[in-house]
């Protein structure tokens, strides 16, 4: 039976500082969530800062904890344009591809961060190219891939699922409904990974309760400030920075593998 001892021997040290850190580390990740986008390139290596020790699976698993409240709010206000039926029966590839992911890292260490985060921006760079070439005859294997790259790490996923809508609503004019459905389904596969990491142990109710409630409250002022500000110029610029934030993350657990040896 796995041994979930260190859960309970993290609950006293998150009622100090890194609750503080993690609740405006959620609400920054929040606000650059929605106006920028990405957030889980900045995300990541502050959970890997703050808890060492934890798995891989763990820091994932936690976050999608955060993006589920997050997406609550657009998936209320929405829901009246959204196909409720028809996503469901739709996501059925993306469900399967999101519960193998999620077992393939479910308990893997820290160090398998690197590699996650070098392929997670290898494949954010060329999405919207890779998009484009997506068809009926490839979209099966598409959603599958999607599905399970959602709970291998999920890193701007919703430019590959927006693509996959645009194959049942190509009229350019039904951009804004497609967007809709994208998001509620990028919800809707990050229930499936959350309630994969809770079979597998790796939700700490500590981390995720707190990381949450600033993930939602930053979503909430993201969304106000993306409606008065507009689209923020430089954007793939602070993206790229993003990137080389989350590379120097997913390092530490090499340095402190070396510090160990030594």
């Amino acid at each position: 039976m796995m041994d979930l001892s260190w859960i309970s021997a993290l609950a006293p040290w998150l009622l100090t500082r890194e609750t503080a850190l993690l609740l405006v580390g959620g609400f920054v990740v929040g606000i650059f969530s929605v106006i920028i986008g990405g957030g889980f390139f900045i995300s990541i290596p502050l959970l890997q800062f703050l808890f060492p020790s934890v798995s891989y699976g763990a820091i994932v698993g936690n976050l999608k904890v955060g993006s589920f409240f997050r997406g609550i709010g657009s998936t209320i206000t929405n829901r009246k344009e959204i196909d409720w039926l028809g996503n469901l029966l739709w996501s059925v590839p993306l469900v399967i591809g999101t519960v193998l992911g999620v077992m393939v890292i479910a308990h893997l260490h820290q160090r398998w961060m690197l590699p996650a985060i070098i392929a997670a921006i290898a494949l954010s760079e060329p999405a919207p190219w890779l998009a484009k070439h997506i068809t009926k005859g490839s979209f099966q294997a598409a959603s599958l891939a999607t599905g399970a790259y959602a709970g291998f790490l999920g890193a701007g996923i919703g430019i590959i699922l927006v693509a996959l809508f645009r194959l049942k609503h190509p009229a350019v004019e039904r951009i804004a409904h497609v967007k809709i459905q994208a998001r509620f389904i990028e919800w809707l596969i990050c229930i499936v990974a959350v309630i994969a990491h809770y079979f597998h142990g790796n939700l700490i109710l500590a981390l995720w309760l707190v990381w949450s409630v600033g993930s939602f409250a930053g979503g909430l002022v993201g969304g106000v400030l993306l409606e008065k500000l507009g689209a923020m110029p430089g954007k793939k610029s602070v993206l790229r920075l993003a990137y080389l934030i989350a590379i120097a993350g997913a390092l530490l657990p090499f340095l402190n593998w070396g510090r160990g040896k030594g």
